[in-house]
C-alpha cells in the first residue's frame, strides 16, 4: 500500500496535494461515482482539460484507469475518500503509516510545521487574526530596536515608526515574491510539458495563480517569519530590563554576540518558512528546504554587500 510505506517527504507532499480544492474535489467525485470517463469528469467539475489531467497526474497513486479508460480510486484513494466524506478534510494521521512513533510525529511537526498553515488557509477568522497580530508584534519590536528586516537579516533603521512598519510590509512581499519565482524555477513547470497543459497553467499550478491563494500565501508569509522576530524581541528585552546581555557597540564582542543571536533567530525561522513553501507553493519537502536555504544565501550575501561591502 502506498500509504503504508510513504515517506515522510512523500507524505508532506500528499497532504498538500489533498488540500488542493480541486484534488479534493475530483476524489470525492471519483469516490462518489465509483467509476467514471475523463470527460464526465471534467464536465462535472467545471474544469479544463489541461487543469483536469495536471491534478489526475498529481493524485497518481490514490487513481487509476482501469481497461476502460476509466478512472477509479485505489485502495488508499478509497481510504481517504472516505476520510473526506466523513471529515471534510484530510489530515496527517490518515496517511501517516501506522508504525510511525509518537516522538517521530512530534520531532516531524516541531521541524516541520505544516500544522501551521491549514487553519491560515482553511479558517477566515484565523486568515485575518493571525497574520495581523503577527504583524504588529513584528512591528512593535522593530519600532522599539530602531531596526527592519531584509529576507532575514536585519538593519538599523531611523526611528521612524511608519518607515519602519512600510519596511517591514515591503519585506514580506519580497520574500512572497522570492519564493514563489524559486518555486516556480525549482519545480521544473518551465521546461516540463504536461498534456493538453499550457505554460501558463503549469506556471499558475506553481504561483502567481489564483488570487485568493496569493492572498494566502501572502499572510501566511506574515506568520512565518514571526520566528525571525526572536531577534529583536531579545534586544527589546536586553534594552528595557538591561540585562547585558550584548556587549556595548562597536567592541568585537558586541557584534559576535549579536550575530549569534541573529543566526539562532534565523535558524528558528528556516523550518518555518520550509514547511510554508511545502504547503503553500505545493513542493515536497527537500524542494522546498532548498528554496530556504537559496533565500538565506541570497540574504546573506545581500547583507555582505551592505554591510561589509
Amino acid at each position: 500500500m502506498l500509504l503504508a510505506a510513504i515517506d515522510r517527504g512523500r507524505e508532506d507532499e500528499l497532504i498538500w496535494l489533498l488540500r488542493h480544492r480541486t484534488r479534493r474535489r475530483i476524489i470525492l467525485a471519483i469516490g462518489d461515482a465509483g467509476r467514471i470517463s475523463a470527460t464526465a469528469l471534467r464536465d462535472s467539475l467545471k474544469i479544463s482539460t489541461g487543469s483536469l489531467y495536471y491534478n489526475l497526474r498529481q493524485l497518481k497513486g490514490l487513481v487509476e484507469q482501469d481497461k476502460d479508460r476509466n478512472y477509479t480510486l485505489t485502495e488508499d484513494g478509497l481510504r481517504v475518500y472516505k476520510a473526506l466524506k466523513e471529515r471534510g478534510d484530510v489530515s496527517a494521521d490518515v496517511l501517516r503509516p501506522r508504525s510511525q512513533s509518537k516522538a517521530a510525529t512530534i520531532l516531524g511537526n516541531i521541524f516541520f510545521p505544516l500544522w501551521l498553515y491549514t487553519p491560515i488557509y482553511e479558517s477566515v477568522g484565523v486568515r485575518v487574526s493571525l497574520p495581523l497580530l503577527s504583524f504588529a508584534l513584528s512591528a512593535v519590536l522593530l519600532i522599539y530596536t530602531k531596526t527592519y528586516p531584509l529576507l532575514l537579516h536585519f538593519y538599523n533603521s531611523s526611528p521612524n515608526p511608519i518607515l519602519i512598519t512600510l519596511r517591514l510590509g515591503l519585506n514580506i512581499v519580497i520574500l512572497y515574491l522570492l519564493i514563489t519565482v524559486l518555486s516556480i524555477i525549482f519545480s521544473g513547470v518551465l521546461w516540463s510539458r504536461g498534456e493538453g497543459e499550457s505554460l501558463a497553467e503549469r506556471l499558475r499550478s506553481q504561483g502567481f495563480g489564483a488570487l485568493g491563494d496569493e492572498i494566502r500565501f501572502m499572510l501566511s508569509t506574515v506568520v512565518a517569519i514571526l520566528p525571525l522576530m526572536l531577534f529583536p524581541a531579545i534586544l527589546s528585552l536586553d534594552k528595557l530590563f538591561k540585562l547585558q546581555l550584548i556587549p556595548e557597540p562597536g567592541t568585537p564582542a558586541y557584534y559576535q554576540v549579536r550575530d549569534a543571536f541573529l543566526i539562532i533567530a534565523q535558524g528558528v525561522s528556516l523550518p518555518f518558512l520550509a514547511a510554508l513553501t511545502a504547503y503553500g507553493r505545493r513542493l515536497n519537502a527537500s524542494t522546498a528546504a532548498l528554496i530556504t536555504l537559496v533565500v538565506f544565501f541570497i540574504s546573506h550575501t545581500i547583507f555582505q554587500i551592505i554591510i561589509v561591502g
